[in-house]
């Protein structure tokens, strides 16, 4: 579901040459997608939060720890790439949509406002961090105060489905926060009853596939524009769950390459996708299909290469520097010991 959503975000993004002027974005087929895209996104980030935390230990970490952890994750490569990207960026005026002025006041409002940010489509890091953390922490309190979790979840949806993104601002991208949640709840609540939802629900079943098809394409057309656009963003994401069960099933492996890849690609995949659609028009004149396919591919495995490649060279110090920076876990490979070795070390 991961990659299934981090190609639907770089397509998403490739649609800057669309000759509408509005780069693609007013395109039924952007719109449709643009319906379920973040909140897959979320509903993972939610699900993978329960998972690690819960499912694949026994001891939840501490709040702190959590909370050090995801700073590390998510704002430590916010803040280096944006502050790197800064002055690049400034310097593309005549290149960029939006201008952006090399000033001290432009850098701080492109570090806490998401509608002023370097590179646009970081508030999601942002809205992961709050999401993440604020969800931790009243699940984790509300387990060591021993409330039970259905009760617990209630309580999170009901919260997310009536509290207005409205009243909130874009400081600290609180307002997608916010506006996503839903979704993210949703996601964390699955992984705990996965089990039992499972039961009842074939995900690999090809007719489970049509029927979410069939729901989430008719509530688009029938409430696009209203907030029952919920109903089409979780028939959406169950789509996606479905087809991510039956490659998995089928054991059809052609996305198999890219796990593990995603959060490389949604870091750098802005740059390849700029050179390739913005920097590249102004030099070559192209139909606007062949940026967005040389944007696509660009964007997915230029990034994936980078990716590759620091995992083919854990002990590299400009890797590990790399890799600390943008949010990654490389570890040092510990050299391979023989069978003789290790004989020889039981016997002494």
């Amino acid at each position: 579901m991961q990659i299934i959503g981090i190609i639907l975000v770089v397509l998403g993004h490739s649609f800057h040459e669309y000759p509408d002027g509005d780069h693609g974005m007013s395109t039924l087929m952007y719109r449709m997608m643009y319906s379920f895209r973040m909140p897959t996104f979320m509903f993972v980030s939610g699900f993978l939060m329960v998972y690690t935390t819960h499912v694949r230990r026994q001891d939840p970490p501490v709040v702190s720890d959590f909370f050090r952890s995801k700073v590390k994750r998510l704002l430590l490569p916010f803040f280096v790439l944006s502050l790197v990207t800064f002055v690049p960026r400034g310097m593309m005026t005549g290149m960029a949509d939006d201008a952006l002025s090399l000033s001290f006041e432009s850098l701080w409002k492109s570090l806490v406002y998401s509608d002023h940010m370097v590179i646009p489509y970081f508030w999601f890091l942002q809205a992961s961090f709050i999401l993440l953390t604020v969800n931790y922490c009243i699940i984790y309190f509300a387990e060591r105060r021993k409330v039970s979790r259905w009760k617990t979840y209630g309580v999170l949806i009901l919260i997310a489905l009536v509290l207005p993104s409205s009243y909130f601002s874009d400081f600290l991208s609180i307002h997608s926060a916010v506006r996503l949640s839903i979704y993210f709840i949703i996601g964390a609540a699955y992984c705990h009853y996965s089990r039992q939802i499972d039961r009842v629900i074939d995900w690999s079943s090809p007719l489970v596939f049509v029927l979410f098809g069939v729901l989430w394409s008719v509530s688009f057309f029938l409430f696009e524009g209203t907030s029952w656009m919920v109903l089409c963003s979780l028939s959406g994401i169950c789509m996606c769950m479905s087809v991510a069960r039956m490659l998995e099933s089928r054991k059809i492996g052609i996305l198999d390459h890219l796990i593990g890849a995603n959060y490389m690609i949604f870091l750098l995949s802005w740059y390849f996708n700029v050179l390739s659609q913005q920097v590249l028009g102004s030099f070559v004149s192209l139909p606007w299909w062949v940026h967005t396919a040389l944007s696509l591919v660009a964007g997915i495995y230029v990034p994936y290469l980078f990716y590759i490649y620091m995992q083919n060279h854990p002990d590299n110090r400009f890797v590990r520097m790399c890799a600390v920076l943008l949010g990654q876990s490389f570890r040092k490979r510990k050299p391979a010991v023989s069978g003789k070795v290790c004989l020889a070390n039981n016997e002494r």
